[in-house]
């Protein structure tokens, strides 16, 4: 997850012209990216029920801190 989480980092970074100082900044914006596509994944996968999104979500984000 980290290896996918610096690529999206650098893919932005490129998109934005290359800013520096922002390396934080950049890496922060892709780690919530990564997470809000395995909630999003998760969610549609057990069919998009309108009350367990949040709980995708909190999942989501300990899967990539466990990594």
């Amino acid at each position: 997850m980290a290896e996918q989480i610096r690529r999206t980092a650098y893919f932005l970074w490129e998109q934005d012209g290359r800013p520096e100082g922002q390396a934080m900044a950049y890496w922060l914006r892709a780690k919530q990216a990564l997470i809000r596509q395995l909630a999003y994944d998760r969610w549609l996968a057990e069919g998009t029920p309108p009350d367990r999104s949040d709980l995708h979500w909190v999942e989501a984000e300990r899967e990539i801190l466990d990594k």
